[in-house]
């Protein structure tokens, strides 16, 4: 069964605002991109803004899968490998919406609130990850310290994208620029990790 038109406007208008940056793509181009008119895309979505609001609501599915991942001391660097290619998988997919911020705008009280939720569960998943690590054995790290570590992986995450955009110029990112990210995010804790930590990271933690 063919697309529905509804699927392709989202489809398409996502890998444009992906490749080009939302600012760049209007709904002519959407337009043209599908085959249909821009009174057809009003139709469906009544705003450029309201394509945000929808690409926002698919995310949070792919959040919500993330975040059921189950941690234990004897499987937590397999659930943190798993939780860390699935976090940097989102940021792929959506990475217009990590690095465009500024120019599509905040969303609705209601989104904001469940970004507000998403970045405190997500928080407190690291955290409990890293004390099942330290529990394993795995990790040297006092309690003190798990949860501004915590943060500071979030912020590499969360403005990855918008920095490779303002500081190099990217816009889109391949799998090099988003593995960097993935680097850069190990970069903060490693050298607590035990030498076999390190290595099943290496292998099963990237993109």
């Amino acid at each position: 069964m063919a697309p529905k038109t509804k699927d392709r406007i989202l489809a398409t208008s996502l890998r444009l605002f992906n490749e080009n940056g939302y600012d760049a793509v209007t709904t002519a181009k959407i337009s043209e991109e599908v085959g249909i008119s821009e009174g057809n895309l009003w139709y469906h979505f009544r705003t450029k803004r309201d394509l945000v609001s929808a690409h926002q609501l698919s995310l949070f599915v792919l959040i919500d899968k993330r975040l059921a991942i189950p941690s234990s001391p004897e499987t937590v660097l397999e659930n943190y490998a798993l939780f860390n290619r699935m976090v940097f998988e989102e940021v792929w997919n959506y990475q217009y919406l990590y690095r465009d911020q500024a120019e599509y705008g905040r969303a609705s009280p209601e989104l904001e609130d469940r970004v507000h939720q998403i970045y405190e569960m997500t928080t407190n998943m690291v955290i409990r990850f890293f004390r099942h690590m330290i529990e394993a054995g795995h990790l040297d790290l006092p309690e003190d310290e798990l949860a501004p570590l915590a943060d500071n992986i979030w912020m590499v995450i969360r403005y990855w994208p918008s920095f490779l955009r303002e500081t190099r110029r990217v816009v889109k990112l391949d799998k090099a620029a988003l593995n960097a990210g993935i680097r850069h995010h190990f970069a903060l804790f490693e050298t607590h990790l035990t030498r076999e930590a390190r290595g099943y990271f290496d292998k099963n933690a990237y993109a």
